[in-house]
């Protein structure tokens, strides 16, 4: 296979500064670069390479990555305490000095790397939070790897957008800044002078050159006719519109307000929704520090002398509030995923877990004795074993727990989800399953109670795996529901982009969150989310307070269809869990409190509503009196909803219209527009 050739660019050099560090993912190790921005004919280019190792010391030094010069060093045979991916080398000159092992890095991985963009092509940064760590964030989506300046910070190289585009800073988000080609912000100027629209939305010129692209004429009359009106009807004195609105002036009237500045009336009462007048409620949000995890001795002062694990709700509390420590996680899971229950004493449980272990080894003997002539004539079984073996050879080999070839704990994987084939055959395999089941053996480190806790955890997801995926999608349509009541602005806005059926959140249902955060991460969600604390469904909970952290980015830099999937898809692995625990605790209890909640999102969570509060109903005082406030449902009154036919035709799903089922040419889109390797 041919060698990638690296991109090479020539041109004049206007910043050049070396020790910047990079960092792929939340938990990747720091790299140490050059970073530079050129100027070529082609355009502005920025660039980060590894730096080149320092020539060796008069001692000699071994770095990972390369191998010693072959004409002093060869490489001697590994032994038992050499690991299996590295090799030691030993000098010629000096038989009796051996080096330290030595793991080899890909080539290719390190020029994944490598950082090249045109400055044209990003759309927008973002600095972290001490305004050392720059963030790309580009037009189609996706993210580079974040850039961390020590000592003098990045005002140096952030100045060098300037001579490119035109930068400012976002009005909602702080440390978000955006950029726009000169020459836009040049026409910018000029119609500010015209005061073409009646009223400031958060649109920007970017709508306008998007509009033109797919429909030049139409959207030309449409800006002509603008320019028309305003030149013939308009004041002679000139109109100018405040700095803040120049970039906000040609999207105008596509995303209806969420905000009414009083009674709205329409001719047909069926085609009006009823929403609140404020702009989103999670601008009253405050979040609170998380707790400490449950230690060994938080959870050994829980169990009493014959092993009952009494104050359960407290204990699900400092679970919910801070998670478990490793030590402790092996035995609370088992109690987590109903495997153990709480009021059971150690004689009980021993009886118990005793019998569970004859069953599994019975129905693992079932599967193990069918006759290869026995498949041949049993397609179902001969299918699910097919795509378990696939799909185990490409569950987590990275971590060290699966890593390498013939590795026992791979084979435990095909072994479990086999006999979960016939302990559930209606249900069988799907892909995904091995995800969840990782992380259960790697915990459990035994095949039997690993078993009976993924048997509990599909009790809780099994509805994620179904054929017709009805379960995802009554998830999704409450998480609508969710969204709508939260931030009906947002929602507005992605519905505008084709994607208000946040198909974006598939992955994030299916498996529990699996591939967005790390192991540790992921396992201390999951133990958070089985503690069924504080409210059901905070999974969509959850999935609100992700989408509330990547709002700003998303609106800001006006992202489409396929640039909100890209970037949904790139905060694999760069999303810090706490900060959005926290901010999904703080939801929770602004719905709490809120007496206008919806009766609808209260029953999605499980809340008991107060009973002197009219829910389901947005009110607005006027004149001493309460009355309900009326608008368009963005802003068309007449659209018709599609359903698909399901195998459970009287669902709740195929009879609600809270969201949009995709048809058969959009789920083509959409499937075409995820990347292959998206699951």
């Amino acid at each position: 296979m041919a060698e990638l050739e690296e991109l090479k660019i020539e041109g004049k050099e206007i910043y050049r500064r070396e020790g910047i560090l990079t960092q792929a993912t939340k938990d990747d190790c720091l790299r140490a670069g050059v970073l530079a921005v050129t100027e070529t004919k082609y355009g502005t280019y920025i660039t980060w390479r590894k730096m080149e190792p320092k020539p060796p010391e008069p001692q000699t030094q071994f770095s990972v990555g390369s191998p010693p010069d072959s004409s002093e060093w060869a490489v001697i045979a590994r032994n038992t305490n050499t690991p299996k991916d590295r090799v030691k080398f030993r000098s010629h000159s000096n038989r009796s000095q051996d080096s330290p092992s030595v793991k080899f890095s890909s080539s290719l991985e390190e020029k994944q790397m490598d950082l090249t963009a045109e400055v044209a092509d990003v759309k927008s940064y973002r600095l972290g939070d001490d305004g050392n760590a720059v963030t790309l964030l580009m037009r189609d989506g996706t993210r580079h790897n974040t850039l961390i300046f020590l000592d003098e910070g990045p005002e140096e190289f952030l100045e060098t957008f300037t001579t490119v585009m035109s930068v400012r800073q976002s009005s909602t988000d702080e440390n978000l800044y955006l950029l726009t080609d000169k020459k836009i912000s040049a026409l910018d100027q000029s119609l500010t002078e015209l005061n073409l629209f009646d009223r400031p939305n958060s649109e920007t010129v970017w709508r306008a050159i998007e509009e033109f692209q797919q429909d030049p004429v139409h959207s030309s009359l449409n800006m002509l006719s603008k320019v028309a009106e305003r030149l013939l009807f308009s004041p002679t004195e000139k109109e100018y519109r405040p700095q803040e609105e120049m970039a906000e002036l040609l999207q105008g009237e596509h995303v209806a307000s969420s905000t009414v500045p009083g009674e709205a009336t329409g001719e047909d009462g069926d085609n009006w929704q009823l929403v609140s007048n404020r702009r989103s409620l999670l601008t009253s949000t405050q979040d609170e520090p998380r707790s400490a995890a449950v230690c060994q001795l938080d959870w050994e002062l829980h169990v009493n002398e014959s092993g009952i694990v009494e104050d359960v709700p407290d204990l699900l509390e400092k679970i919910y509030r801070g998670g478990l420590e490793a030590s402790v996680r092996c035995e609370a899971w088992k109690y987590l995923l109903g495997y153990y229950q709480w009021h059971h004493t150690h004689q009980v449980r021993a009886t118990n877990r005793q019998a569970r272990h004859e069953e599994y080894h019975r129905m693992k003997m079932q599967w193990k004795t069918i006759s290869e002539d026995q498949q041949n004539r049993f397609s179902g079984f001969r299918e699910r074993k097919t795509q378990i073996e696939k799909d185990i050879g490409r569950t987590d080999r990275s971590h060290p727990f699966y890593q390498g070839d013939h590795n026992p704990n791979v084979a435990l994987l095909e072994e479990i989800l086999m006999t979960y084939v016939m302990y559930n055959f209606d249900l069988g395999y799907v892909q995904g399953m091995s995800d969840l089941l990782s992380p259960l053996l790697y915990v459990m480190r035994n095949e039997v109670d690993a078993f009976w806790c993924f048997v509990g955890l599909m009790d809780r997801v099994g509805s994620n795996f179904e054929f017709d995926q009805g379960g995802i999608k009554r998830q999704l349509n409450q998480l609508t529901v969710i969204l709508k009541y939260i931030d009906i602005s947002f929602y507005n806005y992605l519905e505008s982009k084709e994607s208000g059926n946040l198909f974006f959140c598939f992955r994030w249902l299916l498996i529990c969150f699996k591939r967005e955060f790390n192991y540790s991460d992921t396992m201390q969600l999951w133990e958070v989310l089985w503690t069924k604390k504080p409210c059901k469904n905070f999974h969509l909970v959850m999935c609100a307070s992700l989408l509330e952290f990547e709002k700003t980015t998303i609106m800001e830099n006006k992202y489409g269809f396929n640039e909100i999937l890209k970037h949904i898809n790139d905060l694999s692995l760069r999303i810090d869990l706490n900060k959005v625990l926290c901010r999904a605790d703080a939801i929770y209890r602004v719905i709490r409190k809120d007496p206008t909640v919806p009766d609808q999102v209260l029953n999605i969570l499980g809340i008991v509503p107060d009973s002197t509060s009219n829910h389901g109903e947005t009110e607005k005082v006027v004149n001493g009196k309460t009355c309900s406030i009326p608008v368009p449902t963005n802003g068309n009154c007449d659209r018709k909803r599609r359903v698909t036919d399901c195998s459970n035709a009287s669902s709740s799903l195929n009879n609600s219209s809270s969201v949009e089922v995709l048809s058969e040419g959009e789920e083509t889109k959409f499937e075409e527009a995820m990347s292959s390797n998206y699951f």
